[in-house]
């Protein structure tokens, strides 16, 4: 399940860039119609394949009468890494090698 939804995000990601580039446009498909069927449906897809596996697993792997600790810990780090973490690496990313920055989108 994890390879496809590997694929879907993949896919999902040539999508958005195809977005970003208006081919949609070329193509005839208005901005609202295309952003809806693609992004909803990918971030769907993505939830559905990645996340709720690995949630299960969290189920599973937990011992007994530490359920709750041990769930929120594991969710708890996986939305850190996700949310916070993720973005920033891709924040310094840009910063130091892109050049791209809050004050120079250039």
């Amino acid at each position: 399940m994890i390879f496809f939804a590997m694929v879907a995000v993949s896919i999902g990601a040539f999508l958005n860039y195809t977005f970003a580039k208006r081919w949609n446009v070329d193509i005839g498909i208005p901005d609202l119609v295309f952003l809806f069927f693609t992004d909803i449906v990918f971030n769907v897809l993505g939830t559905v394949l990645y996340s709720l596996p690995i949630l299960a697993l969290f189920a599973k792997i937990t011992p007994a009468k530490i359920e709750g600790t041990i769930f929120a810990f594991l969710t708890g780090t996986m939305n850190l890494a996700s949310t916070v973490i993720s973005p920033g690496m891709g924040t310094l990313i840009n910063s130091q090698f892109v050049g791209v920055n809050k004050k120079d989108l250039s």
